[in-house]
């Protein structure tokens, strides 16, 4: 049985836990957290539970960055660190605070691999002041890590795979007092210490029956008011992702099947961003719309019923390098993909289960651009079995990719990705891995068996120096095509002065 601290306090936290903050307070996530949404939409449609959503890694004096190795590396690092060990910092104040005035008695976090070390000190800030309340986590390092998590001692209950059903289950249960083994997909700590399992829940087949993020926002998401309003402009179209990427976590989240919502929900959804004053929105999924057919109904209700509204998406060459399907998405108000290359060496996609070639990705990235859709790549380096010379033609291939822009990061083996089972076999991984200490722009990432350390950190510096060369220029020449396209008559000072502020933002944080 469960002991519930109050019939009278059905009050739930759901909380991001601070990250970027942790680098630069100003440093952060403008972004209404979609998890939290759909949770809070879930527990207001099926409990009579009151919850608040809380977003620690938001800061209204928000500062931006140029690259994300601008502000993970050097004394950002060693402020995160720093921030890691000191609790008495004011973001962790802010967190007691919030905590404070809400007074819920369960709190749900969800995680990240980067961010679980930042969740558990959320968890033991909780416990101090409230030792009775529940600590709930879920989301994909949760999933993927299993009752590891509980090393934690201030964990009480970790949700596996998909949350909006599971946490509903599991307020009843604390609310009536009942036994937590009836909750499908959850591990749980009893009263005398033991870690249990309940059996797997299934995955929502009816996506549709979800609430829209946005709908309960105002009312309960902390701070509402003082975000802009492209905070609320991300949107989920699937889940699952039908692609084996060694390095990536979604399979282990969402698994390879893929569930599709309607088109027209989506379209319910976006109306609804549109009534609240969104003119673009950014499709979440790990891979926007999967199959062609799914891309061409929702970009044909895009087109019909939303003329005026653009989005931004991810996509995989195996579907941008077909010119029929970017013409589709152009019709539907695309103006700017992300698209997952990676390696610029053709046996290296292969090891890392990219179903590409290095060929195919100049078709893709020249067919969105040609279509007038921005290209943004995603490069990553420091695989298992990177080589200098692998590393290398990932660089060299860059200009002949040709991107708008390079997304660079250095391979992590994040616990439960198959890769991190990769560098466990090959002694790249020896000790127990410390999550706090490693992403994808962390400094101290090195986790490739052919090249030694320093020669890799060196090798690091000078790609990034590289790559925010070519993303300066490339921006530049970007700024040069928009005032030819929109027929700018300026005279040559106007127009400098134009280019110089476009390179003045590219260049400063």
């Amino acid at each position: 049985m469960n002991t519930f601290v109050s019939h009278n306090n059905r009050k739930i936290l759901l909380m991001e836990p601070p990250f970027y903050r942790l680098y630069h307070d100003q440093f952060c996530l403008v972004k209404y957290p979609l998890a939290l949404g759909y949770l809070s939409g879930s527990i207001i449609k099926n409990t009579n539970w009151s919850v608040q959503t809380y977003n620690s890694d938001f800061n209204v004096k928000k500062r931006y960055f140029v690259t994300e190795t601008d502000y993970l590396t050097g004394k950002g690092f060693k402020r995160y660190l720093s921030c890691l060990k000191d609790h008495s910092l004011p973001i962790w104040d802010e967190v007691r605070n919030t905590i404070r005035e809400f007074k819920p008695s369960v709190l749900g976090i969800t995680l990240k691999s980067q961010n679980f070390t930042s969740a558990t000190i959320v968890a033991k800030l909780a416990k101090e002041i409230n030792p009775d309340i529940k600590v709930v986590i879920g989301g994909a390092h949760a999933t993927m890590n299993g009752s590891s998590v509980f090393n934690c001692e201030n964990i009480d209950v970790s949700c596996i795979g998909e949350g909006e059903i599971t946490i509903t289950e599991l307020l009843k249960a604390y609310e009536n007092n009942t036994p937590l083994q009836n909750v499908n997909g959850i591990i749980f700590r009893d009263k005398n210490n033991q870690i249990t399992q309940t059996s797997p829940r299934a995955y929502i087949e009816d996506l549709d029956s979800l609430e829209f993020p946005l709908t309960n926002a105002p009312t309960v998401f902390k701070d509402f008011e003082k975000y802009p309003k492209e905070a609320f402009s991300y949107v989920f179209a699937s889940r699952g992702c039908p692609y084996a990427c060694t390095f990536c976590e979604s399979k282990s989240m969402w698994t390879r099947k893929v569930r599709y919502r309607s088109p027209e929900n989506i379209i319910k959804e976006i109306k609804e961003m549109y009534k609240f004053g969104l003119r673009r929105v950014q499709f979440d999924d790990d891979t926007f719309g999967v199959s062609k057919k799914n891309i061409k109904a929702i970009n044909e209700l895009m087109h019909n019923e939303l003329p005026d509204v653009t989005y931004a998406c991810e996509t995989v060459v195996q579907l941008a390098k077909d010119e029929n399907v970017v013409k589709d998405m152009r019709y539907g108000g695309c103006t700017s993909t992300f698209v997952g290359i990676e390696s610029g060496n053709n046996e290296m996609l292969k090891k890392i289960k990219k179903t590409q070639t290095t060929d195919e990705c100049i078709q893709a990235i020249s067919n969105l651009k040609k279509n007038g859709i921005e290209a943004h790549a995603f490069i990553m380096v420091g695989f298992p079995e990177e080589t200098e010379e692998t590393f290398q033609q990932t660089l060299d291939f860059i200009p002949k990719l040709a991107p708008d822009n390079v997304i660079f990061s250095i391979f992590t083996p994040y616990p439960g990705s198959e890769l991190y089972y990769v560098c466990k076999d090959m002694g790249i991984i020896e000790k127990e891995f410390d999550v706090s200490l490693y992403n994808h722009q962390s400094p101290l990432n090195c986790f490739t068996k052919n090249i030694a350390p320093e020669r890799f950190y060196e090798l690091r510096r000078k790609a990034v120096k590289f790559i925010d060369n070519y993303n300066r220029k490339a921006k530049f020449k970007r700024g040069i095509k928009s005032l030819q396209n929109i027929g700018i008559k300026a005279t040559w000072k106007k127009a400098f002065s134009y280019l110089y502020g476009i390179f003045i933002r590219s260049t400063t944080a």
